[in-house]
């Protein structure tokens, strides 16, 4: 069998050479290399400035060291609560007849937005030995709800009045808060650092509590008939236990709760929504907005009674005297 005898190396050498000198020349006629980059350009040089410069307040912050941190978006919040009777008073004069910042925020969070605050300067100077705790709750929410109704009345009739001062409420929101202990005794807010360690301590001693809320709301009668408004009342009633001493409740934690001062302006002296409801309370049978200081659910039941059903007889609802 012939075969073809193998090429010599220098032969073969010259043939490589040709092709690969001919590949090369027909590449780089398909695909000329790009030029080369101008002298004055360093592409690694990563200290240049951008094309743009940053804002204002970036290039000083940088100046200075100070590192900046992109914010994150912006979520959109829970849609708003559609209920006829807060649709109602979204549009109307709503009026809070307490000065309390949490009653407030827990109105705003349920969408009334737009209230007015006017605190009741009715001074709350019920005997609490001849009043029963639901009596003395009930009895100063609704003292409140009238003074402050009265006052909104009063500044109508003024000839200064504004032109908001001039529209009639849609409602007059009032509430009392109190403690009652397992003895019956009516608590209110600590007067000093020592009577709110004997207050606490009490209270941890006692085993359990019933936190008590007066809700009042007043509405103007449609009709105008007398007594010229609606008004009904509610007392909700919850009942909390607060931790034992073997339990981890000692003197010395108590003592370091009055330190905050957290519970200084309210009724027990603690707040169920802070520090308090995790180092005293135990557990909460009932509401725990009534705790906090507005049962907000009865709040609205009553605004609606006394907007959309003025007339009707509800068991179980308090009605004025007047009536």
């Amino acid at each position: 069998m012939n075969l073809t005898p193998f090429r010599r190396p220098a032969t073969l050498l010259l043939y490589l050479s040709r092709h690969f000198t001919t590949t090369t020349t027909t590449c780089s006629l398909k695909h000329p290399p790009p030029p080369p980059f101008p002298s004055t350009i360093n592409a690694m040089d990563l200290t240049s400035p951008p094309p743009e410069e940053p804002p204002s307040y970036i290039a000083a912050a940088r100046s200075h060291g100070i590192p900046l941190r992109q914010s994150a978006p912006i979520k959109p919040g829970p849609l708003p609560l559609q209920l006829p009777i807060l649709n109602h008073l979204r549009t109307k004069r709503v009026i809070l007849a307490s000065a309390s910042p949490r009653r407030r925020a827990m109105l705003n969070q349920i969408g009334l937005t737009n209230l007015e605050v006017w605190p009741s300067n009715t001074p709350e100077d019920l005997d609490k030995k001849t009043h029963s705790p639901e009596e003395y709750v009930s009895a100063t929410a609704r003292a409140k709800c009238h003074a402050v109704y009265e006052a909104v009345l009063a500044a109508q009739a003024k000839p200064d009045a504004t032109k908001e001062h001039l529209e009639d409420p849609a409602v007059v929101i009032a509430a009392d808060t109190i403690i009652a202990t397992r003895a019956g005794q009516i608590l209110e807010k600590p007067k000093n650092e020592q009577d709110h360690v004997r207050m606490l301590t009490h209270l941890r001693d006692g085993r359990y509590h019933r936190v008590l809320t007066g809700v009042c709301v007043m509405a103007p009668k449609a009709d105008a008939s007398h007594p010229g408004y609606e008004i009904r009342g509610h007392v909700e009633d919850t009942k909390v236990y607060f931790a034992r001493e073997e339990d981890g409740l000692p003197d010395d934690v108590i003592e370091s709760y009055v330190r905050t001062r957290e519970g200084a302006d309210k009724a027990g002296g603690y707040a169920l929504q802070g520090v308090g409801g995790m180092v005293l309370v135990e557990k909460v049978e009932g509401s725990v907005d009534n705790v906090i200081g507005l049962p907000v659910r009865k709040c609205l039941q009553l605004c609606e009674r006394v907007v959309f059903r003025q007339g009707e007889e509800v068991e179980g609802e308090e009605e004025d005297e007047e009536e």
